[in-house]
């Protein structure tokens, strides 16, 4: 029987073994410890007609991965396929082709314009010497990865133009080195020393700076500090102004050792007040709903005094 496979465009062609061995020993060339033979015989791809080469390389990574504990190079050997995986999904090639270098930098400024004309990248950008930036970007730090450093990479910090990852790993260091320095005298000299230090790992840059920098909203910072007048105005404006940071992926910390405790009186009403805990709710769920942007969890972090009266139900 003969067996089609179906490319990520759709087409189908005759299933070609070979082209399945020689992406193995590409993603194990050089790596000691590991052996192309071996992982393929691990994958155990189960073959029918018309299944998605996308499938294969899924079972490909996997299997590398169940051999993590056999050797640790091929952690290395997973993020190689996943990375192959992207050039695919963004380039719509693979690393083989002649033209692979120039393909890589002309996406960068390719997607940097797409970014900017659909209203996510800052339109600055646009003022800087892309060519001279794109010039300056290396393809072969995408191999410096780990699984786990790529993976988290593409799932979360790689930008994405409905649904679909556009940007790839020395893109998106170059972007951000781009709004880092975006008003500096010579911004694209100190964009290529910045993008030269994250993208041979002697710097990180934190999350926000990762997902904001060079963006319409280039909130950077990784944490907010904040407290809250005693107040139904204040409490509501505080909740406002936290969603707001959560929104631009900041973490938040609150001091809430001002809101009166329990059964004290309230002049406004006459009443007494329900205390701490009732408002402590509220702000964590608005943590759920405020999920920084859709792109992770929000994150905060309440503070209280131990001689405030409600303090062992705020501990509880």
């Amino acid at each position: 029987m003969e067996i089609k496979v179906k490319k990520r465009n759709g087409r189908l062609e005759d299933f070609n073994a070979a082209k399945v061995n020689k992406c193995a020993e590409r993603a194990c060339e050089g790596l000691d410890g590991t052996s192309a033979s071996e992982l393929i015989l691990e994958a155990n791809v189960k073959l029918f007609d018309k299944i998605r080469t996308s499938e294969i390389d899924a079972a490909l990574i996997e299997a590398a991965k169940q051999m993590f504990s056999k050797d640790p190079n091929y952690s290395y050997v997973a993020s190689r396929l996943l990375v192959s995986c992207i050039y695919k999904e963004v380039l719509k090639e693979s690393v083989d082709c002649d033209t692979f270098s120039q393909d890589y930098q002309g996406s960068f400024i390719k997607n940097i314009k797409a970014m900017v004309k659909a209203g996510y990248a800052d339109p600055a950008l646009l003022k800087m010497d892309l060519k001279r930036l794109a010039a300056a970007i290396d393809p072969d730090r995408d191999f410096k990865f780990k699984y786990l450093g790529i993976r988290n990479l593409k799932d979360r910090y790689m930008f994405k133009l409905d649904d679909k990852t556009v940007e790839l790993p020395q893109a998106m260091f170059m972007r951000v080195a781009m709004g880092l320095c975006i008003n500096e005298e010579d911004p694209e000299e100190w964009a290529i020393k910045f993008y030269d230090m994250y993208s041979t790992f002697r710097a990180s840059a934190a999350t926000p700076t990762l997902f904001n920098s060079g963006m319409v909203h280039s909130q950077t910072a990784s944490c907010f500090l904040n407290t809250f007048d005693d107040s139904i105005d204040g409490i509501f404006d505080g909740m406002w102004q936290e969603a707001r940071k959560s929104k631009f992926s900041g973490g938040l910390g609150f001091d809430v050792s001002n809101f009166r405790a329990t059964g004290s009186h309230i002049k406004g009403t006459n009443g007494q007040s329900s205390g701490l805990i009732p408002w402590m709710k509220l702000f964590n769920d608005m943590l759920i709903a405020v999920n920084q942007g859709g792109r992770r969890k929000g994150s905060g972090c309440a503070y209280c005094e131990p001689w405030h009266l409600d303090f062992e139900e705020f501990i509880d």
